[in-house]
């Protein structure tokens, strides 16, 4: 737990990782990010808690990702952060509405990692109505430091992932 909170990023990764796949430590997580100010140590307990997929910690993602004071990295991570948990919430909850709110609003952010990751994640809703500014995504051609190619690519990936979850929809009469 405490390398997690330190400023240096060859620790953080490592203890992030360790604590990513221990779910026993959600609530002191949770306590060492009211505290954490580092980006780095912040970004590491996301990552952790983000693997927990604990639904708990939905609004927290929503309120990280919505907050332009929280560094893009940081923001991007609450956002793959709610693309592990969307399976467990409804679409049409009061829950899903509000973050997915959130998410259209960092496809407009400055940062294209905070674009890429919102893209991302509105692909793992799985829902249709997404579709349309998915494919209006397709033109950013940023790339997104640290991810896979650029945002325009993964809105392609993100729609191919929408199209396979309603065709399994589909399948499973739903």
């Amino acid at each position: 737990m405490k390398d997690i909170q330190g400023p240096d990023r060859s620790v953080i990764v490592p203890a992030a990782k360790a604590l990513s796949a221990d779910k026993s430590t959600t609530s002191r997580l949770l306590e060492l990010l009211d505290v954490a100010s580092h980006v780095d140590a912040r970004h590491g307990i996301l990552y952790a808690l983000s693997w927990h997929a604990d639904l708990r910690t939905w609004d927290l993602m929503v309120r990280i990702l919505a907050d332009p004071q929280e560094a893009p990295k940081v923001r991007g991570q609450a956002a793959e952060g709610l693309s592990y948990m969307f399976h467990g919430v409804k679409m049409d909850s009061r829950e899903a509405e509000v973050a997915v709110e959130a998410l259209l609003m960092a496809l407009k952010d400055p940062s294209p990692e905070v674009r890429y990751c919102a893209v991302n994640t509105l692909g793992a809703t799985g829902h249709l109505p997404l579709v349309p500014v998915l494919k209006e995504m397709l033109a950013d051609q940023t790339p997104a430091p640290g991810w896979v190619g650029t945002v325009g690519e993964e809105a392609s990936r993100a729609l191919d992932w929408i199209e396979r979850a309603h065709s399994q929809r589909l399948k499973d009469g739903l």
